[in-house]
């Protein structure tokens, strides 16, 4: 039976986890043990292990991620989880939304268009467009080359809590 939580490798050291619940989770390990074990052996599936892990313990308290899920794969030899985050999905996406309004306003206030953006930043126009729209996360290579193209520069600044 196929788990109900999703579970992909984004790197040799994480996996992303999509639980049914909602929640997701990056999911980080000591090294790359475990992805190295599932390339080299696909009859050793560590993703399809952790996602039965979920499907089984998790129901909605992260606490059993470094706790009964941590263990049991400890105990079934699998390897042990280094450390976990989860991110809400709906505010990933409004500041998504709220960093491709910036880049439409401020490209507005030096009467440039879209092309002529893209151009100058040497990214596609369609996904400048699909930037400005909210609808796709823009790396931080892509951001630096937008920002460098309008004159100015990516900076982190104190959130107003409300």
């Amino acid at each position: 039976m196929e788990p109900k939580t999703k579970v992909r490798w984004v790197d040799e050291k994480r996996v992303y986890v999509e639980t049914p619940q909602g929640d997701d989770y990056i999911v980080g390990f000591h090294d790359e043990t475990l992805y190295l074990c599932q390339k080299q052996a696909p009859w050793y599936q560590v993703d399809k292990i952790i996602a039965s892990l979920f499907d089984k313990f998790y129901k909605g308290d992260p606490s059993v991620i470094m706790g009964e899920i941590n263990r049991q794969m400890l105990i079934n030899r699998v390897g042990s989880i280094f450390s976990y985050y989860s991110f809400n999905k709906e505010a990933v996406s409004k500041e998504r939304v709220r960093i491709g309004q910036r880049i439409r306003e401020l490209r507005e206030s030096k009467g440039m268009d879209a092309k002529h953006l893209a151009f100058y930043a040497d990214i596609d126009a369609a996904n400048l467009c699909r930037i400005e729209a909210g609808k796709y996360s823009v790396g931080l290579d892509v951001l630096s080359k937008i920002g460098y193209a309008l004159d100015m520069e990516i900076d982190f600044v104190e959130i107003q809590k409300r």
